[in-house]
């Protein structure tokens, strides 16, 4: 089976983080390289030739377009991907006239990104019988939606999310759009991530961690392992006490689980032991201070 060599360029490391190891996910045949600036990447693409390049639009010092008009004079053959808060006519003329694999808005689900990944590697390999089919949409029980209206009312809380583990907006119950929900649920799943294999650096392979909490000037954030596989995240107003939240939230993990068992994916072993993954946590995010963290 043939590499797949894509490279990610993005000055937002925990974008950088979550893009990366969801490709992975995809199969052992994709080999991901990052940058944090279009410098940086240009020199990789210089010396490496890659089958796809997903880069923001909006970077310091060279844009992604300018980085894309550069990649091609050395690599006419890659793909690129533009990620861009900016869905307008003229990015879509602009990627037409490039003749660019494609652009994906912000804020982006992980299936999206994925999809865009699958297809401009379809369209470079020209053998798309290759490439990995999205993973498909999971058909919750009614039970799940009603246990989460539940949880929302005993909570008050704005909205109720449950989230798969990629990052992935399964359901939403409350007041919410689907551009806040997107983001929302991308960087739920990365903080579990990112927390998990921050332990893992400091050499704490054991503990297990099931919640998170975010305290807000206007709002709040209470998340929530449910089983390894979905994630349940609260967003509530500051009047809210966090112990009831905690509380409830706990108690509809548990039902979830029970729901969830019958028709979530199992983690494959190697993927929940992926030996490169503190690595590259550790690349990214090593030089970082605690502030940084949201």
């Amino acid at each position: 089976m043939s590499k797949k060599h894509v490279l990610i360029v993005d000055d937002a490391k925990d974008i950088l983080f979550l893009i990366m190891h969801s490709i992975k996910r995809l199969g052992p045949e994709y080999e991901v390289t990052t940058a944090s600036d279009a410098t940086t990447a240009l020199e990789l693409i210089q010396k490496q030739k890659f089958d796809l390049i997903i880069t923001d639009y909006m970077m310091p010092g060279m844009t992604g377009v300018d980085l894309a008009q550069a990649a091609r004079k050395v690599s006419p053959d890659t793909q690129v991907v533009l990620m861009t808060a900016h869905d307008t006519r003229g990015m879509r003329n602009t990627v037409e006239t490039l003749q660019l694999g494609g652009y994906v808005g912000k804020p982006f689900t992980v299936p999206e990104i994925l999809e865009v990944v699958q297809r401009a590697i379809a369209h470079t390999s020209q053998a798309a019988d290759t490439v990995h089919p999205a993973a498909p949409a999971l058909s919750l029980d009614r039970a799940v939606q009603e246990r989460l209206e539940v949880l929302r009312s005993k909570t008050g809380a704005h909205f109720v999310l449950l989230v798969s583990a990629s990052g992935h907006p399964v359901r939403v119950v409350g007041e919410t759009n689907r551009a806040k929900t997107s983001r929302l649920a991308a960087f739920v799943a990365a903080n579990f991530l990112a927390v998990t294999e921050l332990a893992s650096l400091l050499g704490d392979n054991e503990s297990i961690f099931k919640s998170s909490y975010h305290e807000g000037n206007k709002y709040n954030i209470y998340a929530y392992d449910i089983n390894g596989e979905f994630l349940l995240a609260v967003v509530f107003g500051t009047q809210g006490k966090p112990g009831t939240i905690w509380f409830y939230t706990k108690q509809a993990g548990a039902e979830l689980a029970e729901l969830l068992a019958t028709i979530s994916p199992k983690t494959p072993a190697k993927e929940a032991e992926d030996p490169t993954l503190a690595s590259d946590f550790a690349d990214m995010f090593g030089s970082q201070k605690d502030s940084d963290a949201a």
